[in-house]
């Protein structure tokens, strides 16, 4: 009799330990199957390379913890997290060098407030959703109230970015003034033109109102902008000129769509411009 109750013990022991084996394999096998996915997952994650200059204040720049944010950033890193297959991933250059490496396949999209004209439409591809809306006036120093008007800046030096829509602006002005403006002109953008007007070696610039407010504020530099808007445009991503790059077009043009109808955008441009640029400025 003890002999029998001796078996069962031993063998309600082994079918306990199968049982504990068999939950231990299950649970192996659900892990396993969780690590496939995961890297399935991270496979059909594609990323996309966006070139931006990153010493544009506020909407591409490095901020004190050495991070790359600003408004077109992180437009981008909120189309990002709500498109999980999409991974975008940052490089900082000049804009003459971010459509050399565009159409050399080295990025895939630029992003720092461009605007759209024919001749661009014509080599590549935009957005179609509106990032928001520039508002460019003259800049001067802090002390000077002599220019208001490009009028008054006739037979003076002014610096600007050969590849702005201001810049275009200035030309057309220039075509006709007597004396012209004495242009000069930098791929470096605004932190090269503030730097040249608050030490006189430019008479003015012509930049984004907010930029010159951020330039005051921040980094403490005796600006200010004057006269009316020259240029308001609105500013787009652009991408090459090929079906893949439209996919993608497509799919930030339907996130910011999104962002726009649940108050995402402007929420990011009060946190950034300091203002709903998302809308035509008055």
């Amino acid at each position: 009799m003890k002999t029998l109750i001796k078996k069962r013990g031993l063998l309600q022991l082994f079918l306990a330990f199968l049982l504990l084996t068999g939950v231990a394999i299950i649970a192996g096998c659900g892990s396993n199957s969780n690590d496939k996915q995961t890297v399935t997952s991270n496979e059909n994650v594609k990323t996309y390379y966006v070139a931006t200059r990153g010493t544009f204040k506020p909407f591409t720049y490095m901020d004190d913890k050495g991070e790359l944010t600003g408004y077109d950033i992180e437009i981008l890193k909120e189309v990002q997290k709500r498109n999980k297959d999409i991974k975008f991933e940052f490089k900082t250059m000049s804009i003459e060098s971010a459509f050399v490496s565009l159409t050399s396949n080295q990025v895939d999209i630029i992003a720092n407030q461009m605007g759209r004209n024919d001749e661009r439409a014509a080599k590549y591809t935009f957005t179609q959703e509106v990032n928001n809306y520039t508002s460019t006036k003259i800049t001067v120093k802090g002390d000077r109230n002599d220019i208001n008007t490009l009028d008054d800046l006739k037979g003076k030096t002014m610096i600007l970015t050969p590849t702005s829509e201001v810049a275009r602006v200035i030309k057309k002005f220039n075509e006709t003034a007597e004396p012209k403006i004495n242009l000069i002109y930098t791929d470096k953008g605004s932190a090269e033109s503030f730097n040249l007007v608050a030490t006189n070696r430019a008479d003015a610039g012509a930049d984004y109102e907010v930029a010159v407010r951020e330039a005051k504020k921040t980094l403490g530099l005796d600006l200010k902008s004057v006269g009316s808007v020259i240029s308001s445009v609105p500013t787009y991503f652009i991408l090459r000129k090929d079906a893949d790059s439209q996919k993608l077009a497509d799919r930030i043009d339907a996130t910011v769509k999104e962002m726009k109808a649940d108050g995402t955008l402007k929420k990011i441009s009060d946190q950034f411009l300091g203002a709903d640029y998302t809308v035509v400025p008055k």
